[in-house]
């Protein structure tokens, strides 16, 4: 299949599952565990739906709710955006790149949730849209 059609099909699929987004609050809404349950779900939701292929967008949504939380949710999700790529690179041995590209969908992502700009807005389910 072309990667452009793979990419639509995933898009569609995304698209799907944000159709009746609401922010999850859960258990806990403030502080450095609120966000760092925003980004296990996200991470374990990619996961689930076997969409490796759509990081960009889970790191963009992860960092969108982590920071519509409030202005400590986006420092929070700053931090442990950085953590987790430094932890990527000597771990995982992650290109600059792949580093990059990351870094700028958690920035995306905090941005919009900061200025609390809708999901769909802030955060593309295409993959092309984060290049």
């Amino acid at each position: 299949m072309p990667k452009s059609k793979y990419g639509d099909k995933i898009a569609k699929e995304l698209d799907n599952y944000i159709k009746n987004y609401k922010i999850p609050i859960g258990r806990t809404k403030i502080g450095l565990a609120a966000p760092y349950h925003d980004f296990k779900r996200n991470r374990d939701t990619m996961k689930e739906m076997r969409l490796k292929e759509s990081d960009s967008f889970f790191h963009c949504k992860a960092n969108y709710e982590a920071a519509s939380r409030g202005a400590y949710g986006a420092l929070a999700a700053g931090m442990l955006s950085v953590g987790r790529e430094i932890s990527d690179a000597i771990l995982k041995g992650d290109n600059f790149s792949q580093i990059l590209s990351d870094i700028k969908a958690d920035e995306r992502g905090i941005r919009g949730g900061s200025l609390k700009k809708s999901l769909r807005e802030t955060c593309p389910t295409h993959h092309t849209k984060y290049k």
